[in-house]
């Protein structure tokens, strides 16, 4: 049973990573045809809608594997979701430029925190197996809090960035040029 769902959402990972591919190069080609300040870079809103989704599928099953109801882990698990909403929220803010709505696109700015979380993404992957082998309950919490704060960001971030989408004004592409 566990393969088979692992399959599938193996299945969805890989459909959302190849749409988000898609998604890039037509923000590419946007981002080319404009005027944007340093780091900065057109997006499709699809892609922060999509980006949870990768992350939770990948960072889920290692959630779901170290969980339990053990109060540590609760905790953890609770302190890195409130974590993780309140750097969701600080990122969506710092990174959210401005929205063009005739592309359905927003203007991103770049941010070393990106980069930062990705490689704790790769490194929870790497030790998770020596994780499961561990006989500290305190490193487990603390890894699984940490993973929780990383899928929640990531969902945070986007509903974040789509709210700010929704508020902010039209910006068309030929303001961009101007």
């Amino acid at each position: 049973m566990q393969n088979s769902s692992g399959s599938g959402l193996g299945a969805v990972a890989l459909i959302a990573l190849i749409a988000t591919s898609i998604l890039v190069r037509r923000g590419r080609l946007q981002s080319r045809s404009a005027k944007l300040a340093t780091g900065e870079r057109i997006r499709p809103l699809a892609i922060t809608l999509l980006d949870p989704v990768v992350s939770v599928v990948i960072i889920g099953q290692f959630i779901v594997h170290f969980a339990n109801a053990s109060p540590l882990r609760v905790g953890a698990m609770a302190l890195g979701a409130v974590v993780g909403v309140a750097v969701g929220y600080a990122r969506a803010r710092v990174m959210f430029v401005r929205a063009i709505k005739e592309t359905t696109s927003i203007v991103l700015r770049r941010s070393g925190l990106e980069y930062g979380l990705v490689s704790i993404l790769i490194v929870l992957r790497l030790v998770e197996g020596s994780i499961d082998r561990s006989t500290s309950t305190l490193a487990v919490a603390g890894v699984t809090g940490l993973a929780v704060l990383a899928a929640v960001e990531a969902v945070a971030r986007a509903g974040f960035i789509v709210r700010l989408y929704l508020l902010s004004p039209a910006t068309t592409s030929g303001e961009l040029d101007a």
